[in-house]
């Protein structure tokens, strides 16, 4: 079978898996991960089948570290598994690294979708005052059918790779030992590792979000809801922002069409009109190379700003996520100061009334209410005694979760510096890009209608059909 100049080999590899033997936790709603070790690694090339890679002649001596970096990552080079009981895509993760842990500079390991989402679970779990950079979501249940289309496995490739390319820039993410394994690691070592690293059940996390729903913040941080608001805010105008493009898409896509009826008209029109039938296949020709460039600015737009805006979303309600579980951590540490207080407020309270209970039985009758007195001295020595032992543990754990917050307090704060500069060159990159694509498309309408007009084998139209050439060019431009 030939195959076009457009295409190349995408590899197809067939493996058996035994599923019994690792647990529940390394199972997720996308599929079962890599859950045994290949019994056949034979590949099979399917020359028929484009490659969904952008990368396909890329080489690892390609990837150049910077001068402020020693860790670079790359993933490219999509890779279609067929299994007996799926089907998923593994993408190839290149690496370069300078640092005296990795006993290599360059690796090359392929893992699926579902090992990046582990891989940013750990990080979560391991740094949750961090802000872990977010990953492409999972393909929805209408959009399962396209989940191995060429369009939909190359935005998850360039969104997997931004993911790690954040990770490998971070000062404090990129030299965790979670990702160390996941960039280095052959496949029976990393099974191995994940089957060993299932993630525990934080219960800590667990009362926090109890607190939530009958707690509120009592000494909020004016720096921390600054930001929170601005994120609130951010996240408002991007999601605005991708609803007007889809908008004006679809009215785009309108146009096209509309645009697609003019060149039959005019067409019939030059044969009646000997004439002006150069001139109205040249305004043909024109609208032709109009539409053309509507349809590649629409087909530029998922690359230009709809992937980009939307992940930019996501990655700001990650931040919004991490200013909530700092704010969890202070009704924590609030709900722990109140607990202590009160515990010691019915211990001075019991006090006083001993000292009271005693005063009165002295001045009473020992024989009316020597039974009573007992009673009342032996209820309460025993909630003293309680609480001279509940105090103390309250007071170890109001100052464990008072450092806990101050030093998520500096860990979020730092955090949040670098994602500041960070999000100001994504953001620019995008609005950089969206502007050079609608300049690149008035560019090419321009050019269409002037070279209409400059046509010099062209006889110059009466008045009248240069007023009917200048409302087909506003119609057009409209």
């Amino acid at each position: 079978m030939e195959e076009s100049s457009s295409s190349a080999i995408i590899d197809v590899t067939t493996e058996n898996r035994i599923i019994s033997e690792f647990p529940d936790e390394i199972k997720d709603n996308d599929g079962y991960n890599n859950l045994s070790l290949s019994l056949d690694n034979s590949l099979v090339q399917s020359p028929s089948i484009e490659s969904f890679s952008t990368f396909q002649d890329a080489e690892v001596s390609e990837l150049n570290m910077d001068q402020d970096t020693d860790l670079c990552v790359r993933v490219d080079n999509p890779q279609k598994q067929l299994e007996t009981l799926e089907t998923f895509i593994l993408f190839r993760v290149v690496t370069k690294v300078a640092r005296i842990e990795y006993s290599e500079t360059e690796y090359i390991v392929r893992r699926r979708y579902n090992d990046f989402c582990w891989l940013r679970q750990k990080l979560v779990e391991t740094y949750p005052m961090l802000i872990v950079p977010s990953l492409p979501a999972k393909h929805t249940l209408i959009g399962q059918l396209d989940r191995y289309s060429k369009e939909f496995i190359i935005t998850r490739m360039n969104m997997l790779n931004i993911f790690m390319n954040r990770i490998a820039y971070h000062p404090i993410l990129s030299y965790d030992a979670n990702l160390k394994v996941f960039l280095t690691a052959n496949p029976s070592e990393f099974l191995s590792y994940r089957k060993n690293k299932t993630s525990a059940i934080n219960k800590v996390s667990d009362s926090i979000q109890n607190i939530t729903t009958t707690t509120t913040i009592k000494n909020r941080s004016i720096e921390f809801d600054k930001f929170k608001d601005y994120a609130q805010i951010l996240h408002e105008k991007l999601s605005t922002i991708e609803k007007i493009s889809l908008r004006i898409n679809k009215e785009r896509q309108d146009y096209i069409t509309e645009l697609a009826n003019y060149h039959p008209i005019l067409l019939s029109w030059s044969s009646t009109e000997p004439p002006l039938s150069g001139l109205l296949i040249k305004i043909s020709s024109a609208i032709e190379r109009t539409a053309s460039a509507q349809t590649q600015l629409l087909n530029d737009y998922n690359i230009t700003l709809g992937n980009p805006i939307r992940e930019f979303i996501m990655y700001v309600e990650v931040v919004r996520d991490v200013l909530n579980k700092r704010d969890n951590y202070q009704l924590a540490y609030e709900s722990s100061v109140e607990d202590l207080s009160r515990k010691r407020c019915e211990k001075d309270q019991l006090m006083s009334l001993q000292q009271q209970q005693q005063q009165n039985s002295e001045s009473a009758n020992a024989t009316s209410t020597s039974h009573f007195s007992l009673w009342k001295a032996t209820s309460s020595d025993q909630k003293l005694e309680k609480l001279g032992t509940c105090i103390p543990q309250l007071v170890k754990q109001t100052e464990s979760l008072q450092d806990r917050l101050e030093c998520a307090n500096e860990a979020l704060r730092s955090d949040l510096e670098r994602w500041q500069l960070e999000k100001q060159a994504s953001l620019k990159k995008m609005l950089m890009d969206f502007a050079n694509k609608q300049i690149e498309y008035y560019q090419n309408c321009v050019d269409a209608w002037e070279n209409v007009l400059t046509d010099n084998n062209i006889t110059s139209p009466s008045p009248q059909v240069k007023q009917e050439i200048t409302v087909q060019c506003q119609l057009s431009a409209s």
